[in-house]
């Protein structure tokens, strides 16, 4: 069996090749396509991918790079023909602009992963940050789970309890026993206390989008029924989450085989999972160096990224605008 991967770009292109080399290392003969799509960084990082010797470090694999037609970053992204549900008649009405404006709309690969999902041919989409160091084949173990159940639609860490209000009454162990916080999850209370959806909600639950398996059709069909992209900001959730919750009301599974009761923090120790995979190796994610989260706290070390490509890889890092 082969995959297909999608990741996002935004000028870490050290960062991006150095967690491809560790997947290369430990599952290459899992996939086939590597969808790389930079959100514009319009520094050479895009060109970079195409570097004659990073095409050929990473044979057999296809490194397939696109580049945004407008720059995204973490925003919502409005598509004129495809919008969810509590985008009814009177959001469009009072929000026209944001469907017709070419200061708003995108078109539709803009939206992160949305280029790999729509040109895969494999049944399986895996998808990842630029930011997550391998050491097994979680590929392998996330394909025997959507093999096992044909109607899983995601396998993944289930979670983002660092953000919701029921950590505490609730973990991805609990989940995947079955139980659940609330008869109305996967919705989540948007304040302490009893909740009560007509109080406002919340939608924090997911599979998180840093490291997950997809099935392609259902990730589709899901798009198709509920007008709602896997790698799109909605109204009070994360990427994925939206899209999360309406696969649930779908009737489709969902699937953590390393589920931990880890509650409140992202960086909680997980360490079966962490047998696999370390996301946010270098000591914050990768998320916090796009935004710049912190006022530069988060600082990027792309020249220890270099050193560690040359000492496990022998790979020597090309510089953004060398000659081809």
């Amino acid at each position: 069996m082969k995959v297909d991967v999608a990741v996002q770009s935004f000028r870490k292109p050290e960062s991006l090749l150095y967690t491809l080399m560790t997947l290369k290392a430990v599952a290459e003969d899992w996939v086939d396509t590597v969808y790389i799509n930079d959100d514009c960084s319009n520094d050479g990082t895009a060109e970079l991918y195409k570097h004659p010797a990073v095409i050929e470090y990473f044979k057999p694999w296809k490194l397939d790079v696109r580049v945004n037609s407008r720059n995204v970053h973490v925003s919502q992204v409005y598509v004129p023909d495809t919008r969810p549900d509590y985008m009814n008649w009177w959001f469009v009405l009072t929000k026209f602009k944001r469907f017709i404006d070419k200061k708003t709309t995108h078109n539709r690969e803009d939206i992160r992963y949305q280029y790999a999902i729509d040109h895969t041919d494999k049944k399986y989409l895996f998808v990842i940050h630029d930011d997550v160091k391998f050491f097994k084949n979680i590929i392998e173990l996330y394909a025997a789970q959507m093999e096992k159940n044909p109607n899983l639609a995601i396998v993944g860490d289930l979670g983002q309890c660092w953000r919701c209000k029921f950590a505490g009454k609730c973990s991805p162990k609990m989940l995947m026993s079955g139980q659940r916080p609330s008869p109305f999850w996967p919705l989540t209370p948007r304040t302490d206390g009893d909740f009560d959806p007509r109080r406002g909600y919340s939608r924090d639950c997911r599979i998180n989008e840093w490291c997950c398996l997809l099935d392609v059709e259902k990730c589709k069909a899901v798009t198709k029924k509920y007008g709602c992209f896997f790698g799109n900001y909605y109204r009070y959730s994360d990427i994925g989450a939206f899209w999360f919750c309406e696969a649930v009301k779908a009737g489709y599974d969902f699937c953590d085989p390393l589920p931990s009761e880890c509650l409140e923090t992202q960086t909680s120790r997980c360490p079966e999972r962490e047998s696999y995979y370390w996301h946010a190796w270098q000591g914050h994610s990768g998320h916090s160096v796009w935004v710049d989260q912190g006022q530069g706290v988060a600082q990027y070390n792309k020249d220890e990224i270099i050193s560690l490509m040359k000492q496990e890889f022998d790979f020597d890092f090309p510089e953004k605008g060398e000659k081809k």
